[in-house]
């Protein structure tokens, strides 16, 4: 469980720096995305496991503990910045952070929400989802295209 809002994040891999993994909260519960997707130490397989039972048992507790640390580094991490995460998982998938639908307007890929999801919401928050640079570049187009 996490105290994350119900949205999409993406953050590296605590152990494979090299990879972005991606996930859906809902109800407190953080589930890869896509459905299906698989993050972090590699299942075990069964041609693997040792063929005394108690052994078997053993080596799947000892995965068990490693992935439940895995998961706890990779939740730990999104708990830390939220926002960035969010804004990190827009801007890899160009899908809106709060609902995963796909982004077509140029608006929607800048701020990373989609028109739906931000009606109603003011410019300061939106602001606080846009990173810096991005933020400058949109307002400076955004006043080229007004003093056109």
């Amino acid at each position: 469980m996490t105290d994350l809002r119900n949205g999409y994040y993406a953050t590296l891999d605590p152990a494979d720096p090299a990879t972005m993994t991606y996930w859906r909260v809902r109800n407190s519960a953080a589930t890869p995305w896509p459905a299906k997707a698989w993050y972090g130490p590699a299942r075990p397989l069964r041609r693997d496991a040792p063929a005394d039972a108690d052994a078997r048992i053993a080596w799947l507790r000892l995965w068990q503990t490693g992935y439940r640390e895995w998961l706890h580094t990779v939740l730990d991490t999104l708990d830390q910045d939220p926002a960035a995460a969010r804004r990190r998982f827009a801007d890899l998938s160009t899908r809106c952070c709060l609902c995963g639908r796909a982004l077509h307007d140029d608006r929607s890929k800048v701020l990373g929400v989609g028109p739906d999801c931000r009606e109603g919401v003011s410019e300061e928050m939106l602001a606080q989802l846009v990173t810096p640079a991005i933020a400058a570049a949109h307002a400076a187009q955004l006043a080229a295209a007004e003093g056109a």
